[in-house]
């Protein structure tokens, strides 16, 4: 008998046939997840437990993923006790699909099925996929679903402090219709998956853009190995969307200098195809004066911020960037050494306060803020929005912002930027021995997630370490820039 499949084992099948097979055949060749793949499993896990809040006095099944004769069993004698209001990761087996249910809350006369979502938009195709393929096992077994929906955080929400309201945290998306609608669709895929668990061999499938949507294929490395890695594939064209690869792709174009001339390219992606093909950068004759266009003495500024699911301060909101560390690096006059500021805040404490003060303290009130990305600007607003004592001294310093990203957007490109515009793909491009490589933390997601680990961490000698890293990898954002601006200028 084929293997059962399971509610993530029938989403694999969605994304692709062969990543179905190697889930239930060759689970072995899938890449392990990644610390920030981690991470945004654990804030998923976070968010279910305090969803289930919602729905007090109900009881958790329980079992491994593995235990699922025990788990039905369980879930089974929970339906049976009208005591029991609700019921967490029921387990149900029908025409041999088995699903486990985030909430199943009793009403008067049924059920209501709820899938709880770390994301604030419920009504990703994903999503509701998801839920039907419940909804459908469920009314094959005659369970009475009255109400079936997904619930996700309201970022809206403004956090008082203290207990969560989760009235208010959580917004619920009904689509109890929208499940009817797909039973049939439901039906005939369960069909197809069953069928491709029953292959002896696994499906013959490329590689290709259904590796990525809708989410990151574990099993992309082992697929791709042994393929021919091209140079300057069209994927490193400029925001090409996947529709123009697919009419590249129709017309057999691989890479950006096989591009026809005559194709309608976009005025970046086309100075990209020039550099590409000549080998050379592009570079307008305007750069060296919009790299001058500043007033000294100059700052450069980078914020490091992190959005967490469930607000922990009072008067913050779901996935609202907290800002716990700034580097700042100030040139007084062309050429000149820079000297470094820094703030870390080392706390479980709002890191806003203390922050707003030190930057303050150091950065002047005159000459240009110079950042990369509209970033910083976003988080000074949200910042004086919310310490009203410090609202005009804030609204100061973002007036001072002068943003290199455009500039380098609009007047110069390399072709080992590969497409990307990113500080970690451009000054590499034209500093070669410098970057992020050789430190413990190299990119903003994995600095969010040691800072958190710092802050709860209990040895002193790992949370220094933690720290030190963390000191790091901000001071170098700025120097880049420094770095980054001057070598544009020689």
């Amino acid at each position: 008998m084929p293997p059962t499949l399971s509610k993530s084992r029938f989403m694999s099948g969605l994304q692709c046939e062969l990543k179905l097979w190697n889930d239930a055949y060759q689970r072995d060749l899938a890449t392990p997840p990644s610390v920030q793949q981690q991470a945004i499993f654990d804030v998923g896990s976070a968010v279910g437990k305090t969803a289930q809040q919602r729905w007090p006095g109900g009881v958790e099944v329980g079992y491994k993923p593995w235990q699922r004769q025990p788990a039905i069993a369980k879930t089974q004698k929970l339906m049976d006790d009208p005591a029991v209001p609700a019921i967490y990761e029921a387990a149900f087996l029908a025409h041999n699909l088995y699903v486990r249910v985030d909430i199943l809350a009793r009403v008067p006369d049924g059920w209501e099925l709820i899938e709880v979502k770390s994301s604030t938009r419920p009504e990703k195709e994903v999503f509701l996929q998801d839920l039907s393929v419940q909804y459908w096992v469920l009314q094959q077994l005659g369970v009475p679903v009255r109400q079936a929906g997904i619930l996700v955080i309201d970022n809206t929400y403004v956090y008082p402090g203290g207990d969560y309201d989760l009235s208010q945290l959580f917004r619920f998306h009904e689509a109890t219709e929208h499940c009817q609608e797909q039973a049939d669709w439901v039906a005939r895929e369960v069909e197809r998956l069953h069928g491709v668990l029953a292959l002896e061999d696994p499906p013959d499938i490329s590689v290709g853009d259904h590796c990525f949507r809708p989410y990151d294929c574990p099993y992309y490395d082992h697929c791709s190995a042994g393929l021919p890695k091209l140079e300057h594939p069209i994927s490193d064209l400029y925001r090409l969307s996947l529709a123009g690869r697919q009419k590249l792709g129709a017309l057999g174009v691989k890479t950006i200098p096989d591009i026809p001339d005559d194709y309608p390219l976009t005025e970046i992606q086309s100075r990209i195809r020039e550099a590409v093909r000549t080998g050379q950068p592009w570079q307008s004759p305007e750069l060296r004066e919009k790299l001058e266009a500043v007033q000294w003495p100059l700052y450069y500024l980078d914020f490091e911020a992190w959005s967490p699911a469930l607000p922990r301060y009072a008067g913050t909101r779901p996935y609202q960037a907290i800002p716990f560390q700034y580097s700042l690096h100030i040139q007084h006059e062309p050429g000149g050494a820079p000297e470094h500021h820094e703030f870390l805040h080392e706390e479980t404490t709002d890191p806003r306060p203390e922050l707003i003060e030190a930057l303050l303290s150091v950065i002047g009130e005159s000459g240009s803020i110079i950042v990369y990305s509209g970033y910083e600007r976003r988080v000074l607003q949200e910042l004086a929005s919310q310490f009203s004592d410090h609202e005009l001294a804030l609204q100061a310093v973002a007036a001072r912002l002068w943003d290199l990203l455009p500039i380098i957007q609009q007047h110069y490109y390399h072709p080992d930027f590969r497409g990307s515009f990113s500080i970690k793909s451009v000054l590499p491009a034209l500093l070669p021995r410098e970057g992020w490589s050789e430190l413990d933390i190299t990119g903003g997601m994995s600095a969010v997630i040691e800072y958190e680990r710092a802050i709860m961490e209990r040895d002193d000698a790992i949370r220094d370490h933690l720290f030190d890293a963390l000191r790091a990898y901000c001071a170098q954002d700025t120097l880049a820039m420094v770095k980054l601006r001057e070598a544009l200028l020689t």
